[in-house]
């Protein structure tokens, strides 16, 4: 009960590392990054930030929370409901966003709601989940948590 209290408050999210493919796939196998889309809209994800043929632009290219612009290298891919990557599966999402129409995000249940535009990127670290669904006026609400 006192794990769930402190996840509720994002105490826990100290403990998630940067998302690299490092992380997931060599000896911390078991921390990936993951999305999930309820939407049924079209979300963008990448499993290579730092290179591929694409580039994103990412506001928290630390995984944080706090604005920290870059534009890099990417491998965008796209698909519009189900769960990607996530810890134990060897697939680690680096980042995600909607090319389509913008979205609100909070990293933990308890953080403050942000608006980002279409196409800007949200990094998120090894070991969390970007749960992502359709709120208030149909608009789209991601929620970034700690994987259990």
């Amino acid at each position: 009960m006192g794990t769930a209290v402190l996840m509720a408050s994002g105490m826990v999210v100290a403990g998630a590392t940067t998302a690299s493919a490092d992380d997931c796939g060599g000896p911390r196998k078991y921390l990936c990054g993951a999305v999930k889309n309820r939407t049924g809209k079209p979300m963008h994800y990448t499993m290579k930030l730092n290179s591929g043929p694409h580039l994103c632009d990412v506001w928290n290219i630390d995984g944080g929370t706090k604005s920290k612009w870059d534009q890099t290298a990417c491998d965008q891919q796209s698909f519009n409901r189900g769960t990607i990557g996530g810890n134990g599966t060897g697939q680690d999402v680096d980042a995600f966003t909607f090319a389509s129409h913008g979205y609100h995000e909070r990293f933990t249940r308890v953080g403050t709601w942000n608006w980002r535009k279409k196409g800007v990127w949200t990094k998120i670290r090894s070991g969390e989940i970007a749960d992502c669904g359709i709120g208030d006026n149909n608009e789209v609400w991601c929620t970034v948590l700690v994987q259990v």
